[in-house]
């Protein structure tokens, strides 16, 4: 250990506090208030619970993410938490596990804090459940770029089963185990762990996750504030068929809020989803003919996501959180530049800040020319341009 990490990993310590103290009372999403209720319902135990849940409302989260906050609920009424505080006790948990998780790889401190600061806002500050997952998800990445896909695959399932949103990545993971494996038999070796994870889960939820995982995936909205290409052809479509966007005082669009011809909004979302189709087997097909490097894949998982958020509907504006990941572990490898990495951790951030702020949401002026997320959307798309560029310059640029 370097003679200053001692005071550094004080600070880090100390500044990782405060995070804790200062938001874990924040006031968060509407979704936040939500999620206290579902866990609430999980009694009196979580697999049952589950089942009845998924029938009761539009559940659409994984059971280990919805036991968790069930867990939460548990242990912060045992020492008399009130309810918003005990549902973050796992989001602080591994708010405070992340960026020392990160540390392990390089021995860096800067990449620690650096991934303090991105977490804070989605986890402790507005309540999103993905930063639960963060730990793993990073530690996913870790092992396959180590070519572990026993121990990734794994911890990749256990990602997805806090919340689905890491499942994009699995494609990629197993195609890059199929080939690190070289025959049928090491490749189902491999697969043994996440196998057992997932059959075990599914024994003690029982068919209700493939229930909510196909609840989950057929949302009918162009753009839920996830800022992309459906949302520029949303507010198109509202401009060309109701004369102008509709602006909310915090100058956000209210998407399709005044009348659009449901036929406009219906081959929208076809093409839209054809599109998606199309870009992300073109991604994969990408790292299929390139080099099988652990660079091609981390970034090819990196493309995925961001083909994901930019051009496929029903996206959140949460949503982008596995891109800032993805991107973090290619950055740490030294395969996305930083600034690449900090335009789309910039990108996200501001994306979820746009429309809640730290809780309340700013006060944007509606009295701009341009909406404020227009330029943030198109910002967006050029960078899934820049990544896409910067995977082929990867996978299939011979040095």
């Amino acid at each position: 250990m370097k003679p200053q990490q001692p005071a550094q990993l004080v600070l880090l310590a100390l500044i990782a506090t405060c995070l804790v103290c200062a938001f874990l009372s924040a006031p968060g999403t509407f979704d936040d208030y939500a999620f206290v209720e579902w866990a609430k319902l999980l009694n009196p135990n979580p697999f049952t619970g589950y089942t009845r849940l998924s029938h009761r409302v539009r559940l659409d989260y994984p059971p280990i993410g919805t036991t968790l906050m069930w867990l939460s609920l548990q242990i912060g009424h045992h020492f008399g938490f009130p309810d918003q505080q005990s549902f973050k006790i796992p989001i602080a948990i591994c708010t405070l596990a992340a960026p020392f998780v990160a540390y392990t790889r390089r021995g860096n401190l800067t990449d620690a804090l650096i991934l303090l600061l991105i977490a804070t806002p989605f986890g402790l500050i507005l309540g999103y459940t993905d930063v639960v997952y963060l730990p793993f998800l990073l530690l996913a990445f870790y092992a396959a770029e180590d070519e572990n896909f026993a121990r990734g695959g794994l911890l990749l399932a256990l990602s997805a089963l806090i919340k689905w949103q890491p499942i994009i990545f699995a494609p990629v993971f197993l195609a890059a185990a199929w080939f690190t494996a070289g025959s049928f038999r090491r490749f189902a070796a491999i697969a043994v762990p996440t196998t057992l994870l997932v059959a075990a889960v599914l024994t003690l939820y029982g068919p209700a996750v493939i229930y909510v995982l196909s609840k989950a995936t057929s949302d009918n909205l162009l753009s839920g504030q996830g800022l992309n290409l459906a949302w520029l052809l949303s507010a198109l479509l509202e401009y060309v068929h109701a004369g102008g966007l509709t602006l909310q005082p915090n100058g956000a669009v209210a998407l399709l809020a005044t009348p659009s011809p449901a036929s406009a909004v219906n081959v929208a979302m076809k093409d839209l989803r054809l599109l998606f189709y199309g870009c992300f087997i073109a991604t994969l097909a990408i790292y299929f003919l390139g080099r099988k490097t652990p660079a091609a894949l981390l970034v090819t998982a990196l493309s995925c996501a961001v083909v994901q958020f930019t051009i496929n509907t029903t996206v959140h504006e949460n949503h982008f959180f596995v891109s800032i990941i993805a991107a973090f572990a290619a950055w740490q490898a030294g395969i996305v530049e930083t600034f690449l990495f900090a335009t789309i951790a910039t990108i996200g951030t501001l994306n979820i800040l746009l429309f809640y702020g730290f809780g309340d949401g700013f006060n944007f002026s509606p009295t701009t020319l341009v909406d404020a997320t227009i330029p943030l959307a198109l910002a967006e798309l050029v960078t899934c341009a820049l990544v896409l560029r910067l995977q082929i310059q990867t996978c299939l640029t011979r040095t």
